[in-house]
């Protein structure tokens, strides 16, 4: 995912197709073994499934509908016309804050909110654009 500089979520373009962000989707490749050219502090992690009962939300959720913070759908309004479907949101109140990764977020850039992605299969049942959707704090 990118970001736009200077990216505030006051700003207008937090709802498609005007989003400040844009996901970039490309062929899986192996991991590389120059570690020296990595971005300090990156870490790798497997998705998991979490327990139902689990205490914070995920910070990635994949499933068929979202979890919405303001419980508005017509926030996927515009992006739902152009024929896309949900797929995942990340929600940044599941940052780890301790253990592992937590020296990896050091500011919440969506307002301790989620995004939400979307995109069309082909026929296939490939993804191959996913558009972020919108904002929610």
């Amino acid at each position: 995912m990118v970001l736009r500089a200077g990216f505030g979520i006051e700003d207008e373009d937090v709802v498609y197709p005007d989003m400040a962000m844009r996901a970039i989707v490309h062929d899986p490749s192996p991991r590389g073994a120059r570690d020296d050219l990595g971005w300090p502090g990156l870490r790798a992690t497997a998705l998991i499934q979490r327990p139902d009962a689990a205490s914070t939300p995920a910070l990635v959720r994949i499933d068929d509908e979202p979890v919405l913070i303001q419980g508005e759908p017509a926030f996927a309004d515009a992006v739902r016309a152009d024929g896309h479907r949900f797929l995942f949101q990340i929600d940044e109140e599941g940052w780890p804050v301790e253990g592992e990764l937590e020296d990896v977020i050091t500011e919440y850039l969506w307002g301790y909110g989620s995004v939400y992605f979307y995109g069309t299969p082909d026929e296939d049942g490939i993804v191959r654009d996913v558009v972020a959707g919108f904002l929610d704090f």
